[in-house]
């Protein structure tokens, strides 16, 4: 069974070429479906990276892979600097998986002496090698991660950087989970209540005031829910400078689905028994779907949370064969 690992720091555009699609143009027109037009049609979909190591010309090859067909492969400087990384992923039983677009078109024919012929290209939303996963694991308890939108700068972060110094990445950059914190801060004379921010429960510095004033309520509403406040988080610098900068959506743009059920994610702590049963698919019922490794089944890797929007279906009982049977609301 594929279990997709959706690849950090997409950035919603397609950038990454595809080779040797030439090869493979029935696969790119099946692709593209029913509605293709042959003056050239375009569609998005989620395909799959899958390292080929027995390739018999690159044994760092990456392929690119949509409806269990291949579409074309990384190009080979790229693939044998990702295929490290995803096979780390596929050791650990997770396909990843990142947007692609897929394009294609029939030639005209020009002197009439042909068939018109299909063109077909692939390019992947994909980021930097060393951006595709998370550099920690997520936090240990029943968590929500705040959706993706604008970048918030920390403040502050001078006074940890004995934390910060042992995280940065030797390439000056990686993603973070961050986890946000209501605190009182004391001034000369007065005390103003900020927003903390933490990487793997250490303190890492503040949001500014007016940010802190806006996102409170959003971590109150969660706290209500019994829920911690996380989020995705890039770290650049070195062990003597290092900047913390969140991604996330701004509070007014939480809809009211979002809020009366947020995506809940249980980190590495063990599933509590409820009602539901002792099995690894324990639910909690309380507006939030907690994910719990099914018995048998490989640790996630580090990072990984169920995609926003999907849960367990309630209809099919707890049982360790029932993980295929998800919905998405």
């Amino acid at each position: 069974m594929i279990r997709p690992f959706d690849l950090w720091g997409q950035r919603g555009w397609c950038s990454q070429e595809v080779v040797g699609e030439s090869n493979y143009a029935k696969e790119i027109r099946a692709a593209l479906g029913a509605d293709f037009k042959s003056y050239g049609s375009e569609v998005e979909k989620d395909v799959y990276l899958v390292p080929e190591p027995t390739n018999r010309f690159d044994p760092t090859a990456v392929k690119i892979v949509y409806g269990g067909q291949v579409l074309g492969y990384l190009p080979k400087d790229q693939a044998k600097v990702y295929s490290p990384v995803l096979a780390a992923l596929v050791n650990q039983g997770w396909t990843p998986q990142v947007r692609a677009r897929i394009w294609g078109r029939e030639d005209e024919d020009w002197d009439g002496r042909r068939r018109p012929e299909f063109v077909g290209s692939v390019t992947l939303d994909l980021a930097e090698s060393h951006m595709i996963v998370p550099a920690n694991m997520p936090p240990a308890d029943l968590h929500v991660v705040l959706p993706q939108g604008r970048v918030v700068q920390v403040t502050g972060e001078e006074k940890h950087m004995t934390h910060l110094a042992q995280l940065v990445s030797p390439q000056g950059e990686c993603w973070v989970y961050v986890t946000l914190h209501q605190v009182e801060q004391q001034r000369a004379r007065s005390t103003r209540t900020l927003v903390e921010v933490r990487v793997n429960d250490q303190p890492v510095g503040t949001l500014s005031p007016a940010t802190s004033t806006e996102m409170l309520p959003v971590l109150s509403h969660l706290s209500e829910l019994n829920m911690l406040t996380a989020a995705r988080a890039v770290l650049k610098g070195n062990r003597v400078k290092a900047d913390v900068a969140l991604n996330i959506c701004k509070a007014s743009s939480l809809t009211d689905a979002w809020l009366d059920a947020p995506p809940a994610a249980e980190g590495t702590r063990p599933a509590q028994k409820t009602a539901a049963g002792s099995h690894g698919h324990d639910v909690a019922r309380a507006q939030q779907w907690r994910f719990v490794v099914p018995p048998g089944w490989p640790p996630p890797p580090a990072g990984w949370v169920p995609p926003e929007g999907w849960r367990p279906d309630p209809l099919w009982p707890p049982a360790p064969d029932d993980w295929q049977f998800w919905v998405r609301d």
